[in-house]
């Protein structure tokens, strides 16, 4: 049976026959004593968690979502203050992401509590998780306000959470959204989603989604002053089709809650090279697989006692292909396959009123292994254990929490990694001075650090095995400030000053020739920057709303490593000076417009901070406009995207030209 047949039979057990039993379970028992009375409605603009957070945090709901063009998470996130997208253009184009400067190496990212993985890059692809069954996305700075977390939350610099929406049951056993976009570039985009309540304790769901794209889009190269050649961009096609199965148990008193979810990926992409004289030719792909089952038990008990525990397994599969690469066989068929066995169990106990503690314990097996000549087939035990304190009064709120990590290695060819045994803590003050004012200061600092992964140790010709952990230690001084005026109107703004530092940083550099890098902790950087976010909203009992998001970073990101280089204290690559993002949304009944605005300012794609690595700066427009239609119980929306309105010519990654304009189709049902 081939790797193919495989998953397609898992496929078939996990996600085909369940739906079988939907019907079945489909009838819900009524009261017929039961009298419905009218609906009435009291309107007031809630205040955001995210305007009174302990830890600098952003987020957006899936209303937010939807009035912005996005297909993935990367979309939706690149307009948060401090963040960078690395994209490489395109559908298909891997989209990773950097927080302060910080590279993604040093992001957590966590589905409906669940932790994806890359042992191999460290990096994960945010191009790859859809936004059309996100109920909303949290970016922490530090860890999330929760304490009750695996200990895995703890081990970044910064967390993305992503939660899945959540069916309302209250009118009928079974929720159906269905959604197709179509658009430029060969765009394809279909998904369906099913939520069945099973019984009062017992709900299952299903999702499939499927994308394709064939990713040539036009793009210019000046050819002197005045002239511009017109060229389309070649292998960026994407394929791509993921699906998920959940079951979900809640107890008849509603104190604990049983999750089970499995999830399959699988696409086949073109990887576009880099347009260098007139020639964008590329001949690269990649097939990747991916396949995930976890399972998630939650329990309160009345005595302020909680439990979270979470089991996991993942594998995945990547083939790189390379028909035109230069040797013996005249061609490139590397294959990877990771595993992961993840275990956590995390609790909480209530002291007082106002003093909680938590501690999780989290134990996770990686491998790795290749078709490649004596490769390592590294194996990592990781050992993680959180010891967590919060205080909190109306005034003033603090938390301090403790990080323990033991991580070891072994491989089956060449020596492994040095063991880590490290303590890093963390600590977060909040303060309200006056007492009838909503103004807060708060402060933060985290001393976090990051194992080399399995490509920066062990790669061909590349990993050194004898790299140290790259440690960083983050401070941040915030000020803010929210305010309602009656129900109806509502603003907040918030700065934050930061400072990063990064030891051990590691870092790629050329050994005997250009073609031949090692992977080195020659790196020191010091990163200072502010963050100014703004937010104001206007809701009326008409059915008005508008609203608007300003957000400003300013970032320097030195590198400190050596006083006598030519990089001594310039800013580091693809980190730009300064971004900025502004978000308009107005609806009325069910029309709804959205406006996006997206500044990155001028940045270098090496050390050298040079005219000929310059990357200029690009002001790009996105905008959307919606309809609903209500049938009954069904919901029918229409919507037109349009993104980078005025057909901007730029690039995020040296080289790699991004599309031009963009206009989008899209149709929802919802039942």
């Amino acid at each position: 049976m081939s790797k193919t047949d495989y998953y397609r039979y898992l496929l078939i057990i996990f996600f085909v026959i369940p739906l079988f039993f939907l019907r079945s379970y489909s009838q819900v028992p009524i009261n017929r004593d039961t009298f419905m009375l009218k609906e009435v409605i009291i309107k007031e603009v809630k205040v955001p968690q995210k305007d009174i957070s302990l830890t600098p945090m952003q987020s957006l709901s899936s209303k937010e979502l939807f009035k912005i063009p996005s297909s993935s998470v990367a979309d939706g996130i690149k307009a948060f203050s401090g963040v960078t997208i690395k994209d490489y253009g395109g559908v298909g184009g891997l989209k990773t992401i950097m927080v302060r400067s910080f590279g993604a190496n040093h992001t957590g990212v966590f589905v409906d509590g669940v932790p994806l993985s890359d042992v191999a890059t460290g990096q994960i692809d945010l191009g790859k998780i859809s936004v059309d069954n996100i109920e909303d996305i949290s970016l922490f700075l530090g860890q999330p306000i929760n304490i009750c977390q695996p200990a895995r939350y703890y081990a970044s610099a910064s967390v993305i959470c992503i939660n899945s929406s959540i069916p309302n049951f209250s009118e009928k056993p079974i929720s159906i959204k269905a959604n197709l976009k179509m658009g430029s570039f060969g765009l394809i985009n279909s998904s369906l989603f099913v939520k069945q309540k099973i019984n009062l304790q017992n709900s299952c769901d299903f999702a499939i989604n499927y994308m394709q794209s064939d990713g040539k889009y036009p793009f210019y190269i000046e050819n002197g002053a005045t002239n511009k050649t017109k060229y389309f961009r070649e292998n960026s096609y994407i394929k791509s089709i993921n699906a998920d199965l959940g079951f979900v148990n809640y107890s008849k008193d509603s104190s604990s809650i049983l999750k089970f979810k499995t999830y399959y990926y699988e696409s086949d992409r073109g990887l576009p090279g880099a347009v260098v004289l007139y020639n964008s030719f590329a001949s690269q792909s990649l097939q990747d697989e991916n396949f995930f089952t976890s399972v998630q038990f939650a329990k309160k008990w009345i005595n302020g006692f909680n439990a979270v525990s979470n089991i996991k397994y993942s594998n995945s599969y990547l083939h790189y292909r390379d028909p035109d690469y230069y040797n013996e066989d005249g061609k490139l068929n590397n294959y990877y396959t990771q595993n992961e066995l993840y275990l956590s169990q995390a609790i909480s106990k209530k002291i007082i009123d106002s003093l909680h503690c938590s501690f999780a314990s989290d134990f996770f097996l990686n491998t790795l292994d290749a078709n490649l000549y004596k490769y390592a087939e590294p194996t990592r035990y990781s050992y993680l254990n959180s010891l967590a304190l919060k205080f909190n009064r109306y005034f003033f709120e603090t938390y301090a929490s403790l990080l323990s990590s033991i991580i070891n290695e072994k491989t089956v060819n060449g020596e492994s990694a040095k063991p880590a045994n490290i303590i890093t803590p963390s600590f977060a003050l909040s303060i309200r001075p006056l007492k009838k004012s909503n103004i807060r200061l708060r402060f933060m600092y985290k001393n976090i650090f990051r194992m080399p992964t399995f490509n920066d140790l062990y790669y061909n010709l590349v990993g050194n095995n004898e790299l140290k952990p790259e440690y960083a230690k983050q401070y941040n001084l915030g000020l803010l400030f929210n305010h309602k005026v009656k129900r109806t109107l509502y603003f907040s703004f918030k700065i934050d000053a930061f400072v990063n530092k990064v030891e051990n940083k590691i870092i790629a550099v050329p050994t005997k020739n250009l073609f031949v890098w090692s992977m080195q902790n020659i790196g020191l950087v010091d990163v200072n920057g502010l963050d100014f976010q703004f937010q104001t909203i206007y809701e009326t009992f008409d059915k008005i709303s508008m609203s608007l998001a300003c957000n400003y970073s300013f970032q320097n990101a030195f590198d400190i490593t050596n006083s006598k280089s030519t990089t001594y204290k310039k800013q580091i690559p693809y980190i730009p000076f300064e971004t900025f993002s502004g978000l308009f949304s107005f609806s009325y009944k069910h029309l709804s417009f959205g406006y996006n605005n997206l500044f990155n300012g001028f940045r270098y794609c090496l050390g050298e901070n040079i005219y000929e690595n310059l990357i200029h700066s690009s002001w790009i427009r996105d905008a959307s406009l919606s309809y609903e239609l209500k049938i009954n119980k069904i919901k029918c929306n229409f919507k037109i995207e349009i993104s980078n309105i005025f057909d901007k010519q730029y690039e995020v990654i040296k080289s790699f030209p991004m599309p031009g304009r963009t206009t989008n189709i899209c149709i929802g049902i919802n039942y």
